[in-house]
């Protein structure tokens, strides 16, 4: 394998490693499903959208993405208004109720990521501070480089059919 490569391969396992950190320690499975945060975390970023184009964003059949929107709008967590380019639509958006659930969520993950950075020595503390100032915007870009990819390959009808887990 040459140099390239062995460093290529480094840098998609330290980001596979950064997922898995995430995945075990951050994300609240308790109180909310992977796809479910993925749909309020869509619905904060994009504001109020199409549950087709949901579905597209979170790799769920529309049915899916259907029946997650309803248990969500029973937890008062979305709702459905009508879309305001074309009243015959509906789009979903946040509730307050997400909006502080979110908020409470983000708090309790930063206090987990401060008590995990606490158990690192000052130096590697700032060793990681550095590297995540540089690595952060190119791994918001790789995250934008990958749902558009996956948009473009993933056309409507397309999408998987996994539900909420």
């Amino acid at each position: 394998m040459a140099e390239s490569e062995e460093d290529i391969g480094g840098v998609a396992e330290a980001i596979r490693q950064a997922a898995l950190l995430a995945m075990r320690h951050l994300l609240n499975r308790e109180e909310l499903s992977v796809s479910a945060m993925e749909v309020l975390h869509t619905l904060s970023v994009e504001g109020p959208t199409r549950i087709t184009t949901l579905s597209e964003a979170i790799h769920v059949s529309q049915p899916a993405m259907t029946q997650l929107i309803q248990r969500l709008g029973r937890r008062n967590l979305v709702a459905r208004v009508t879309d305001p380019e074309d009243g015959r639509a509906t789009v979903v958006n946040l509730t307050q109720s997400a909006r502080d659930l979110l908020h409470r969520l983000r708090n309790e993950d930063n206090e987990k990521l401060a008590a995990m950075l606490a158990t690192l020595s000052a130096s590697d503390q700032e060793a990681l501070r550095l590297a995540m100032h540089v690595a952060g915007p190119i791994i918001r870009r790789l995250n934008d480089s990958a749902a558009r990819l996956a948009q473009a390959t993933t056309g409507p009808g397309m999408q998987s059919t996994e539900g909420e887990q």
